[in-house]
């Protein structure tokens, strides 16, 4: 047999390297990995001996217990990161749109609240079986409580304003180390480590026989959750496009790529390019899309505002935990859109820094919290492409909003 030729061995090469690359993004794709943690713990727990389900269970522990630990350092670094980046003659513009950001996150969370409390009240799903077997770790860490999350986060907000008005290196270095070490931590660490962790906490729930039917009882609802999300997201493009159908389909035309990386991805930093490529041609200003893209791709996230309030329902009942009072859904969103200012930059970083939200408001403990972050991560597309799309939207909104005002105020000094 003779020598391969030289452009069929390239071609072998190159279709090596790509099958080599393929199969690398499937399994480090964080969604691959819950999904395989999830079948995994449903399909063995019936085969392993009770001290290895205490075995991953008590690894999950520990993990959930250096999360608690680390999230304080998180929402501090990471509040007060992004609020020193503004610069000062810039303060007026980004507060400004901060505001907006905000007030836009808490309504999209009572229209989902809303939503959740009709649809979950119409097909309320069975809670799952009692169990008779209680596993537990075989140990905790008991890592010393080094401030509540709450107050890390104003500390961030004061000392991120502060620091922007009147900057100081030294503030600058420390805080900017602190969030470079969680970050590392976080993504190095942390995060290749969520599906032991989750699936630690599964093998007990499906172990004690608390998970039969789940997902027979609540892909209906699912199902009508992410219908209404893409609805309302149909608004938000209506209102874009001043309600001509004409425009409406040229804006989604140019926001598609975008919206289509993010799904894919899951990852609203990846679609962040194609995002400022269709803000620029659907507003013509370039600036003004450099300006707001950057910045709404990490606090305003219409897909997770309306996605998480109605699956934390879902857990709830489905845990036979009753639903929260007004009063503590409403502060579970004052806190929720709080915490927005520091998920950005984190894997997951929703969910993750909405962990003490859930627990101090809606009585989460860390099987639901276990069960909400493995249902995080197969929302997640749905979710992240939702945030995309409505901040390829929201700029044009934004735009819209900012020409009225300027020119009341040219009028008033008229």
């Amino acid at each position: 047999m003779g020598p391969i030729p030289i452009a069929r061995s390239s071609s072998l090469q190159w279709r090596r390297e790509f099958n080599i690359k393929f199969v690398k993004r499937v399994v480090f794709n964080p969604l691959i990995q819950l999904l395989i943690a999830m079948l995994a713990a449903s399909a063995l727990h019936s085969n392993l001996e009770p001290s290895v389900i205490r075995f991953f269970l008590t690894v999950s522990v520990c993990l959930r217990e250096l999360l608690v630990f680390v999230l304080p350092f998180l929402l501090f670094s990471f509040v007060a990161v992004a609020l020193s980046a503004i610069p000062r003659e810039g303060m007026f513009f980004v507060v400004g749109l901060m505001v907006v950001v905000s007030i836009s996150n808490f309504l999209n969370i009572l229209i989902s609240g809303g939503v959740g409390f009709f649809i979950l009240s119409g097909m309320e799903p069975h809670p799952i079986s009692e169990s008779k077997l209680i596993f537990s770790p075989f140990f905790e860490l008991n890592l010393p409580h080094v401030a509540e999350t709450i107050h890390a986060l104003f500390a961030g907000i004061i000392v991120g304003f502060v620091n922007s008005i009147y900057p100081n290196k030294r503030v600058s270095f420390i805080i900017h180390f602190l969030h470079d070490c969680v970050l590392k931590f976080m993504k190095k660490f942390f995060v290749p480590l969520l599906p032991v962790f989750v699936g630690g906490f599964l093998l007990k729930l499906f172990s004690e026989g608390r998970m039969t039917g789940f997902v027979e009882q609540n892909t209906k609802i699912c199902i009508m959750m992410c219908g209404f999300l893409w609805c309302y997201l149909v608004l938000w493009l209506l209102a874009a496009a001043s309600f001509r159908l004409n425009r409406a389909v040229e804006i989604f035309k140019t926001a598609f790529p975008a919206i289509v990386t993010a799904f894919s991805t899951m990852s609203s930093a990846a679609a962040l390019p194609l995002s400022l490529v269709a803000a620029e041609k659907n507003t013509r200003d370039k600036v003004l899309a450099d300006a707001v893209m950057p910045l709404t791709m990490n606090f305003h996230m219409v897909g997770d505002t309306i996605v998480v309030p109605i699956m934390a329902m879902i857990v709830m009942l489905t845990f036979d935990h009753p639903l929260p009072s007004l009063l503590n859904f409403i502060m579970f969103g004052v806190f929720f859109v709080l915490n927005k200012f520091a998920g950005g930059g984190v894997p997951s970083g929703t969910i993750m820094v909405t962990v003490p939200v859930l627990r101090e408001y809606l009585g989460f403990d860390d099987s639901m919290i276990a069960f909400i972050i493995a249902f995080y991560g197969i929302m997640d597309p749905i979710a992240t492409s939702g945030n995309v799309s409505a901040n390829n939207f929201f700029v044009i909104i934004f735009q819209k909003i900012r020409k009225g005002i300027k020119s009341k105020l040219a009028i008033g000094r008229v």
